[in-house]
């Protein structure tokens, strides 16, 4: 929870959360015009930015994504599902950080190879998939709001985005040319028991197949608020998720 809250004790990254939040509202605004669902969701290039600054900037690339998107909301679509839309952009953000780091050796963040790539490639889905379930279930348990159509949307903005202009933005940001400080996270150095990391691990598997399956559910035209197998799996989605934010 400290790393979470990190950006707001040093002036430095707070000002990377301004700075992340400009450059999302500076890209959300201008295609509010292009309305895919009304008072939803539009086509959105900034879906590229979440990826991209989490990777390079950790908690202050969540913030400044979740802020961002509640502000850019304020020109045509701010309502009360804002307040999932601000936690679906910090986690959109907050899981590429903790997946790159969670599941590698103390690496910085690159494209430099073919394994790091397909690591991309697999955070990006993994992070668009948990930012549809938790904004189109959201609207479907808190709001009354079932959508089918905004799910699909949702994940593929994300995914198609952060892929074809995320990739090539990170490409530039972690070349050699770009003196860039990344954020790596704190407990690099801590040592760790054969217990701490198979129960990392688990947890990690634990979330996969839960996201797994409230895709399956959901492409079989399952709905949340209606299913009580689908409100289970979801309940354990969120459980795994937060285990997987707060995890030291």
């Amino acid at each position: 929870m400290n790393e979470i809250l990190s950006p707001f004790k040093s002036r430095r990254k707070l000002s990377h959360v301004g700075i992340c939040a400009l450059v999302f509202i500076g890209m959300a605004v201008p295609f509010k015009v292009m309305v895919l669902i009304e008072g939803l969701t539009e086509v959105r290039p900034v879906n590229a930015e979440p990826v991209v600054t989490g990777l390079l900037l950790g908690p202050a690339g969540a913030w400044g994504c979740a802020i961002g998107n509640l502000v850019a909301d304020l020109f045509g679509t701010f309502s009360r599902a804002s307040v999932l839309g601000f936690f679906g952009n910090f986690i959109a953000a907050w899981l590429p950080y903790k997946l790159w780091h969670y599941t590698g050796s103390g690496e910085k963040p690159n494209v430099k190879n073919f394994k790091n790539i397909v690591k991309y490639l697999v955070i990006c889905a993994v992070a668009a998939l948990a930012t549809a379930i938790l904004l189109a279930c959201g609207l479907d348990v808190f709001f009354d709001m079932w959508i089918p159509q905004i799910f699909w949307i949702i994940f593929f903005n994300n995914l198609g985005f952060s892929v074809f202009l995320g990739l090539p933005v990170f490409i530039v940001l972690t070349c050699d040319d770009v003196k860039i400080e990344i954020t790596m996270p704190g407990n690099m150095q801590k040592q760790r028991g054969k217990l701490y990391f198979t129960a990392k691990y688990v947890l990690l598997a634990l979330f996969l197949a839960g996201e797994a399956s409230l895709l399956v559910m959901t492409a079989m035209g399952m709905q949340m608020s209606a299913s009580p197998l689908m409100y289970v799996a979801g309940g354990f989605f969120i459980i795994y998720l937060a285990g997987l934010i707060v995890w030291d």
